[in-house]
C-alpha cells in the first residue's frame, strides 16, 4: 500500500494532534515536501471554530501538510480539492453514493449525518508557506456530536475499512486535483464539487454571527464562495462565515 503514496509519512500510535504537530514540524523545519502525518489516536483533536474532535481508535485520523506554490488566490480552492479527494476516496466503499454529499465547505455527510470533517490551517511565512489539511473519517466509530447524527463506513456497510486502505487513495486523490488546479481548470473543480453538494438549490437554515437565517443554496461562484438567496436576495459568504443547521 505504501508504495502508491507520492508523499512521506510520518506516523503516530499516539498524538496530541496531527495538525498540532503539523505545526511543529514546520516551526522546526522538518517538513520541506508533500507529508501525511498519521496517528492511530489523537488526545486533543480538534475540528472547525475549536470544536473537539473526538478521536476513538478505527477511525482515520491524518493532516496531510502541502507546501503552498500557488497564486494566493487559489488558496481557497485547497478546501475545494480537500473536500473532492475525501469523497471520491469514501465512495469507493459505498454501494450508494446518492446519499453521501459535501456539506459546504468540506464536511462530508452521508444521509445528513456526519463521515467525515476536515480542518484546514494556513501557515503563511516570509520563507515558505504550507497548507495544513487535518482529514478524520469514521471508519469503525461515529462519535456523539452535539446537535448533530453521525455515521460510520463499518455502520453503513457492516464491514471493517481500516485506516491504511484509504491512505493510498487520499494521497492519489489529493495530487490529482492538485494537477487539475495547478492547471487552472477551475471550472471543473466547482462542477464536480456543485455535482456532490449537500442542499444544491435546496432550501437550508445557517448561522451567522449566531444568528440563524433561511434560504437557498443558489451557487458555487468561481472564486469558491458560497450563493445563498435570503428573502429573494443572493448574499455571499466564504468557507469561515458560516454554519449550516443540519
Amino acid at each position: 500500500m505504501l508504495d502508491r503514496i507520492q508523499s512521506e509519512v510520518i506516523y503516530y500510535e499516539v498524538i496530541d494532534s496531527t495538525n498540532v504537530e503539523a505545526k511543529r514540524l514546520i516551526e522546526n523545519d522538518k517538513i520541506n515536501k508533500a507529508t501525511w502525518i498519521i496517528a492511530n489516536r489523537q488526545t486533543s483533536g480538534k475540528g472547525r471554530n475549536n470544536n473537539k474532535w473526538v478521536s476513538e481508535v478505527g477511525n482515520f485520523y491524518g493532516s496531510y501538510v502541502l507546501p503552498i506554490n500557488l497564486d494566493h488566490r487559489k488558496i481557497p480552492f485547497i478546501s475545494c480539492i480537500s473536500s473532492l479527494s475525501v469523497y471520491d476516496a469514501i465512495k469507493n466503499f459505498l454501494p450508494n453514493n446518492a446519499l453521501l454529499k459535501i456539506k459546504w465547505p468540506n464536511d462530508i455527510l452521508y444521509n445528513d449525518a456526519k463521515l467525515a470533517g476536515i480542518l484546514i490551517e494556513n501557515s503563511l511565512g516570509e520563507s515558505a508557506s504550507f497548507s495544513i489539511i487535518g482529514v478524520g473519517i469514521n471508519l469503525k466509530n461515529s462519535p456523539n456530536i452535539n446537535n448533530h447524527k453521525t455515521i460510520s463506513i463499518k455502520s453503513i456497510i457492516e464491514n471493517e475499512v481500516m485506516p491504511k486502505d484509504i491512505l493510498g487513495t487520499l494521497d492519489t486523490n489529493i495530487n490529482n486535483y492538485l494537477n487539475i488546479l495547478n492547471s487552472d481548470n477551475i471550472s471543473v473543480l466547482i462542477e464536480s464539487y456543485k455535482n456532490n453538494c449537500w442542499k444544491m438549490r435546496d432550501r437550508v437554515r445557517f448561522l451567522q454571527n449566531n444568528i440563524e437565517f433561511e434560504g437557498i443554496l443558489d451557487d458555487i461562484t468561481d472564486t469558491f464562495e458560497i450563493l445563498i438567496k435570503v428573502n429573494g436576495e443572493l448574499k455571499k459568504f466564504n468557507s469561515g462565515e458560516l454554519s449550516f443547521s443540519y
